[in-house]
Parts: structure tokens; sequence; C-alpha cells
């Protein structure tokens, strides 16, 4: 059974809505490819479609959502080979970032990113996707080349879209491998071991590649297709 919407209340109402989506995304209940079904949503969130459709724009904006000429706005998907892609650069950026964190980040400021980290972990899966984000953001504002800072955020920003719609199996444990590369990372920063800094990040683009297939499953057959909840109209 798919997780049903709750009425919302906030100071925003097109706030409360962007929380009450991403919900929704994070549980499943609109997966990547999902058209958001407004008038539905505007009744279960007890908004009208204004406020709805702003939560719908931001998460655009934030590329989470993406909106098509007369049909709406539909959840994001990406292919295994988008995502490989993406995965390629992480791969060539990571290596000029420890570079520049070697070369420019005194081992102080690593000290307090390793400290900074310990304080993204949250209960939710959406509290800890954006107090990842902002954490790595910092880290980017603390590079000295600022291409390579704009790189990486960009990086960063589509993670975090990844981490939003993409289904996991277990955010817990998606969280506890997160949090324990990055305290391996650091750690090999502060002591100035680039070499094992490199190896971890390695290690980790390797996890996440060999969790594709299962994350990526080819379509149900006719007779076994997967039933759309009301809150989502299939493509």
């Amino acid at each position: 059974m798919h997780a049903a919407a709750t009425p919302l209340t906030a100071t925003s109402l097109a706030g409360a809505a962007r929380l009450g989506l991403m919900r929704l995304i994070h549980q499943g209940a609109l997966r990547p490819g999902d058209r958001l079904n407004e008038v539905a949503l505007a009744e279960s969130f007890g908004i009208s479609r204004g406020p709805l459709r702003e939560a719908a724009r931001a998460l655009e904006g934030e590329g989470v959502l993406v909106s098509r000429p007369r049909l709406g706005f539909f959840v994001v998907r990406f292919t295994p080979e988008e995502i490989r892609g993406i995965y390629a650069a992480k791969t060539w950026l990571e290596r000029a970032l420890i570079e520049d964190l070697a070369a420019h980040c005194p081992a102080d400021r690593r000290r307090d990113f390793l400290a900074a980290l310990r304080a993204t972990a949250r209960p939710d899966r959406i509290g800890f996707t954006e107090a990842l984000l902002r954490f790595r953001l910092e880290v980017c504002a603390s590079l000295q080349n600022r291409f390579l800072a704009e790189l990486m955020a960009a990086l960063y920003r589509r993670f975090a879209i990844i981490g939003a719609v993409v289904p996991v199996p277990d955010s817990g444990a998606r969280q506890a491998w997160i949090l324990g590369v990055q305290q391996r990372f650091w750690t090999a920063m502060i002591a100035g071991d680039t070499a094992t800094a490199r190896a971890v990040l390695e290690e980790d683009t390797a996890h996440w590649l060999a969790d594709l297939p299962p994350r990526f499953a080819g379509p149900a057959p006719a007779n076994q297709a997967r039933r759309r909840p009301a809150l989502a109209v299939a493509q």
C-alpha cells in the first residue's frame, strides 16, 4: 500500500507542499517518471493548487521535477547510463578535489570538516540528504580553485537529486555507508594520507556502481504492471 499524503500546516503553504512532495518521493508514492496529479495532491495536502504549483516549480528549479508543456510536472528520471556518466565525472573531479584540499586546506580546517560531518546524521532520509548537501557545499566553498568548486557543487547537487528520487531499499544503511566513507576520507586527509583518501573515494564509486542493477530493474510485464497511486499519473 502506498503511503498517503497528510494535511500540511506551515507558515508557507508552498514550503510545506514542497516538503510533502519530497516525502512522497522518498516514500516511493511518487516514483521517477510519475506525473503529479495536482488535483489529488492539493486535496490530500488540504491546500489549493496555487501553493502546490509554486512548490512544484521550486522542485523543478532544484532538479527534482521536470515540467512539460500542457502535461504538467514529472518526477525526474535517470537511466543507468546517465548515472554511470555522473560517477565517471565523480572519479575525475575527486582527484582534483583531493589535490586542492591537500595543498590549500589546513589541518585544523580539515578537522572542522570532520566534526561538521558528524552533525549531518539525521533520522530521516530527507533531512540527511539536505544536511549532507549543505556540508558538501561548505567544502566546495573552501576550495582554492573556484572553477573546480563550481564543478564539485554541481556534482553534489546532482547526487542530492539522485538521492531524493532513486529508490533505495534501506535508507539507514545508505546513510551509514555515506557517513562511514566520509569519515574515513576526512580522517585520511587530516593525516595527510592522500593515497588512502583517494582509495576511499574510489571504493565509494565502485560500491554505488555495483548497486545500479538492483535499483534499475527492468519494467514489469504488462500483466504485472505496478499500480500507480492516486497521487501520480502514469507517463
